[in-house]
């Protein structure tokens, strides 16, 4: 796979924005909430999604790129063995295009959630497999190759119950893709997250 890093050095949109603002808005909707009654009930299925923005960058023979934003989510199903444990699934991505050039990292893994005394906040970590995809299409020609190897997720966040099954709140994610001995990628990620719990 050839990377280009021109595609690293083009100005930034200000996707950043958009992170800070479903952040803001899961904080506003969900703070008068908190307040509920609504215990952190975890004893089933568990389905995820989320969406905001990111930064991304590679790494190709020990040289960094320049870091760039982009659009980001993840989704997920998994199971809860208790109020405090669950395992599951997750997929995150960032993504970018810029002039008929895009760039696609992400990550799928095997996850474990850690919910100290079973209440909002948490911590997750899984790994799996890192994909790096890149696209380009010039005079009605288009251009892809993707790779992959080996993947790392790590999160946290908090969620707030809204009703007895379902609770939002933001998150914070990092994920890792070794893609071959040369060439590695990396992804922060802002997201609000929506939840619901079976």
């Amino acid at each position: 796979m050839s990377v280009r890093p021109r595609c690293f050095s083009l100005p930034s949109p200000p996707v950043g924005t958009l992170a800070v603002v479903l952040s803001i808005l899961a904080t506003s909707v969900a703070v008068p909430c908190a307040r509920a009654t609504w215990p952190h009930e975890r004893d089933g299925f568990i389905l995820g999604l989320n969406i905001g923005a990111g930064s991304a960058g590679i790494n190709l023979a020990n040289v960094d790129s320049d870091r760039e934003s982009g659009l980001a989510g993840n989704g997920r199903v998994g199971y809860a063995l208790s109020p405090q444990f669950a395992l599951g699934l997750e997929g995150n991505f960032w993504t970018r295009e810029v002039d008929g050039e895009e760039w696609s990292f992400s990550v799928g893994a095997i996850t474990a959630t850690y919910y100290p005394g079973a209440q909002g906040f948490y911590v997750r970590g899984g790994i799996g497999v890192g994909t790096m995809e890149y696209s380009e299409d010039a005079g009605g020609f288009t251009f892809s190759a993707s790779d992959d190897g080996f993947g790392l997720l790590l999160a946290t966040g908090y969620e707030w119950r809204l009703t007895r099954r379902f609770s939002l709140g933001p998150q914070v994610d990092y994920g890792y893709g070794q893609i071959d001995g040369e060439l590695s990628m990396d992804f922060f990620n802002v997201t609000a997250g929506l939840n619901w719990y079976f």
